[in-house]
């Protein structure tokens, strides 16, 4: 399927529906663990620069957990 011939509408309504998943996947987890959603909600709300801050460990994490898997495939 190419992409380009996707109407702004439906890449739009897509990416809207992708973030209500992981939201609500990403909430389900917290709820589980006895973090209330709301509060959480309310400190994404009112701390944002934690989350960017927490949002930017976590990549550099991600990226080397990748590349320390990459090195260890083609090491050993």
């Amino acid at each position: 399927m190419d992409t380009n011939k996707v109407s702004p509408k439906v890449k739009k309504r897509a990416k809207a529906a992708a973030i209500a998943v992981i939201a609500f996947l990403g909430f389900s987890y917290l709820n589980s663990h006895g973090i209330s959603p709301v509060w959480t909600a309310v400190l994404i709300v009112l701390f944002p620069g934690l989350f960017r801050f927490l949002y930017k460990i976590v990549c550099f994490l991600v990226a080397a957990a990748i590349l320390i898997a990459i090195l260890g495939f083609l090491i050993f």
